[in-house]
C-alpha cells in the first residue's frame, strides 16, 4: 500500500503554518513543507519540523503514574481515575465546591478546552478556574475589551504587513518564536517600507528593524505616552477620525501632554531624538499599523500599556482602514479557545455577553455608524504615498 500524505497544520504557534504528513515504514510520519499555504509558504521552524517526536513512545507516558509512599508508580487507567474522582469528591464534601481548582492551557484544543469549563462549573460546580493566558495575554484582552469593546486579535492578515507603510513592533522577537512570519516584515522594507522594533533586548529581530527603540525594561507606558505626545505636538492627529469614531479623547490627550520628550528620555533611556524619528516613520505613510506582544502586556501595567499602543493608531486615524490598525500577535491558535471556555465564567457553554461596552478612556464610540465604503484593499496607498503635514508647534 502506497503512504500518502495527509495535508494539516503545526500544534504548535498561532501562526498554524501548513504541513503535509506522511507515514513511513516502521511506524511514525515524516514532515513535509506545504509550498500552497499562504501564511507560511512551505517554511518551517524547528517545532514544526519536529512535532511528530510526542508520537514516540519513548519520550511520553504511557500508562497513568500515582504516588504511593513517595513514590510515582504505573497504575491502571481505572485506578487513576477513580483516585482522582474519589480525592474530588472528598475534597467538596469537607470544604464546598470552590476548594477545588482547575487550571487549563493553551496547548488544548478548543474541544478539550470548552470540556475543561464544562466539567469545573456543570461537574464541579467550582468558580475557580483559570487558564496561562491570566499572565500570557489577559491584559491585551482587557486593553482591546477597553478601546474596542472586542478581545484582542489580529484583525488582518500577515499578507497586509509588505503593503503597509510602517509596523511598530513592540516586545515581540518573532525571528525566533515565529520564524516563517519574518518574510512578512523583510517583504514590507524589500517594498519600501519601515519596520521599528521596541524591544530592550538586541534580538534577531531587532536586527532587521530600521528603527530599534531600546527603553528599560517596564517603561514600555512612558515611551508609547511619549509618541503620543510628540504626535500631538506635531499636529498629527486626525481630528475629524478622533471626532467622529472615538470617545475619551480628551483625557488620553492629557494622559500624554504629562509625558514631554525629555522627560520621556529621563524615564526610558530612549533619546529624544529617536523618538522625534519614530514618530516621523509612523506618521508619514498613508498606511501603518502597531503590533503587540508578551512584552508589553506583561507588566503590572499591562492592560494601561496595550492601550496606550492602541492610541496611536486611533489618534492617527489608522483603526479600521486598509492595511492599517492595531493588532495583537497571538501565541497559540488555541489560546483564544482557552481564553473563552476557560477563564471567563459566563462562557459555558461559549457565550458573548451583552453586557460588553468599552470602559473610560479613548476607545471607539459604542454604536458609532460604521463606514459606509471600504477602499479596495488592491487599489490602497502604496509606501511611497503622499505625506501628512507637519507643524513645527512646540512639544511640550
Amino acid at each position: 500500500m502506497q503512504n500518502t500524505a495527509t495535508p494539516t497544520h503545526c500544534p504548535y504557534c498561532a501562526l498554524q503554518c501548513g504541513m503535509n504528513l506522511t507515514p513511513i515504514p516502521g511506524g511514525g510520519v515524516e514532515v513535509t513543507e506545504r509550498a500552497d499555504f499562504p501564511v507560511n509558504r512551505g517554511a518551517l521552524c524547528g517545532k514544526g519540523r519536529t512535532a511528530p517526536a510526542v508520537l514516540s513512545s519513548s519520550v511520553r507516558l504511557t500508562s497513568p503514574l500515582v504516588r504511593s509512599g513517595g513514590t510515582l508508580v504505573p497504575a491502571t487507567w481505572d485506578e487513576a481515575l477513580d483516585r482522582i474522582a474519589e480525592g474530588l469528591r472528598r475534597t467538596r464534601a469537607e470544604h464546598g465546591p470552590d476548594a477545588c481548582g482547575v487550571f487549563g492551557g493553551g496547548g488544548l484544543t478548543n474541544e478539550k478546552a470548552y470540556t475543561l469549563g464544562k466539567f469545573a462549573r456543570v461537574v464541579l460546580g467550582t468558580s475557580q478556574i483559570d487558564y496561562n493566558g491570566r499572565f500570557c495575554m489577559s491584559s491585551a484582552a482587557a486593553g482591546g475589551i477597553k478601546a474596542f469593546g472586542l478581545d484582542r486579535g489580529l484583525p488582518f492578515p500577515l499578507e497586509d504587513i509588505p503593503r503597509t507603510g510602517c509596523v511598530i513592533l513592540v516586545g515581540s522577537n518573532l525571528a525566533e518564536t515565529m520564524p516563517p512570519s519574518l518574510r512578512f516584515f523583510t517583504e514590507l522594507k524589500e517594498n519600501g517600507g519601515t519596520l521599528i522594533v521596541v524591544d530592550p533586548r538586541r534580538t534577531r529581530t531587532a536586527d532587521q528593524a530600521d528603527l530599534h527603540l531600546m527603553p528599560r525594561p517596564g517603561t514600555d507606558l512612558a515611551l508609547a505616552l511619549g509618541l503620543l505626545h510628540l504626535i500631538v505636538a506635531e499636529g498629527r492627529v486626525d481630528e475629524a477620525y478622533v471626532a467622529e469614531r472615538t470617545a475619551g479623547w480628551e483625557e488620553a490627550r492629557a494622559a500624554a501632554m504629562a509625558h514631554w520628550p525629555e522627560y520621556v528620555e529621563r524615564i526610558t533611556g530612549v533619546p529624544v531624538p529617536r523618538l522625534r524619528e519614530a514618530v516621523r516613520m509612523f506618521c508619514e505613510p498613508e498606511a501603518a499599523m502597531v503590533l503587540t506582544a508578551r512584552g508589553p502586556e506583561q507588566q503590572s501595567k499591562g492592560t494601561d500599556t496595550v492601550g496606550a499602543w492602541i492610541n496611536l493608531c486611533l489618534a492617527t486615524g489608522r483603526a479600521g482602514r486598509p492595511l492599517s490598525g492595531y493588532g495583537c500577535s497571538p501565541g497559540r491558535a488555541t489560546g483564544r479557545a482557552g481564553a473563552n471556555t476557560v477563564r471567563r465564567p459566563t462562557s459555558c457553554p461559549v457565550t458573548a455577553s451583552s453586557t460588553t461596552r468599552p470602559l473610560d478612556g479613548m476607545s471607539p464610540r459604542c454604536g458609532a455608524s460604521p463606514p459606509t465604503h471600504f477602499p479596495d484593499r488592491d487599489a490602497a496607498p502604496t509606501n511611497s504615498s503622499t505625506r501628512s503635514a507637519r507643524t513645527s508647534s512646540p512639544c511640550c
